[in-house]
């Protein structure tokens, strides 16, 4: 078993014989969100995103979760929290921004590392 395995080369999955160069590549079983590697940065950008969270005052964290998760409109989101549309666009960029200061810390740069 040993031999067989040094002997065995090396091939590319989607390599098709010269005399097939016109048929398409084959279609692999997993697309490329199903990948280890994709899952495993997902759940660590999720974990992240998760600790930002935390790190917001309530009132920030309420905003963010009811314009991202539920894709309320600012002016809904201004009735629950009684104020007006231009102040929860405030509250949300200045949550966004306290995001992005702990996720730096964190070490992400670029949304381009997930």
């Amino acid at each position: 078993m040993k031999l067989e395995i040094q002997s065995a080369g090396l091939i590319s999955a989607s390599a098709r014989p010269a005399d097939s160069e016109e048929l398409p590549p084959p279609d692999f079983p997993a697309g490329p969100e199903s990948r280890p590697d994709s899952i495993c940065a997902r759940r660590q950008l999720r974990s992240m995103l998760n600790d930002a969270m935390r790190a917001l005052p309530e009132r920030y964290r309420k905003v963010v979760v009811l314009y991202h998760s539920r894709q309320m409109t600012m002016k809904k989101i201004g009735g629950i929290l009684g104020v007006n549309e231009s102040r929860v666009s405030q509250i949300h960029k200045l949550a966004l921004d306290k995001m992005a200061v702990a996720l730096k810390a964190d070490g992400v740069l670029s949304s381009q590392a997930f």
